[in-house]
């Protein structure tokens, strides 16, 4: 009974030491993802986590809708974690044109500013190159108001 009750606690212990370290190691993507925007205001972060694509699969996204005023310049930051097996960007979307991406002829860069023009729903797309799995964070911050 003593070895049932000693494995139990250790198993418990374990698995909340675990949940612990991952919340932890979240937030701090997060805050290094925050500090690799550069000089503006936080607005939210979006943790991203995708499978890889299957055979002949268009690569999985994640979307996140939200309002954007006009006047503003915002900035949109995507950080790739280092054990990710692909590389992450992000596109945004006034609904179906493209007003903004951060993978620009071939090539991956960390942050953009956006420039609103209008008041509107803006749609932003994570992907992941290749259709490779892999977690990211992306950021929304406010740069200025013109």
């Amino acid at each position: 009974m003593k070895k049932i009750f000693f494995l139990t606690l250790v198993l418990l212990t374990a698995a909340f030491y675990s949940q612990s370290v991952n919340a932890q190691t979240e937030a701090q993507r997060i805050e290094l993802c925050t500090k690799a925007a550069g000089d503006c205001t936080f607005l939210s972060s979006y943790p991203v986590q995708l499978p890889a694509a299957g055979s002949g699969q268009k690569a999985p996204n994640f979307k996140q809708a939200t309002i954007l005023k006009k006047g503003n310049v915002y900035r949109f930051t995507i950080c790739t974690d280092e054990e990710s097996a692909g590389e992450a960007y992000l596109e945004v979307f006034d609904e179906a044109k493209k007003m903004g991406s951060s993978l620009v002829d071939g090539k991956t860069y960390p942050s953009f500013n956006f420039e609103c023009t209008k008041t509107a729903h803006y749609v932003f797309f994570v992907t992941f190159r290749d259709g490779k799995e892999g977690s990211a964070v992306a950021i929304l911050s406010h740069v200025k108001t013109l």
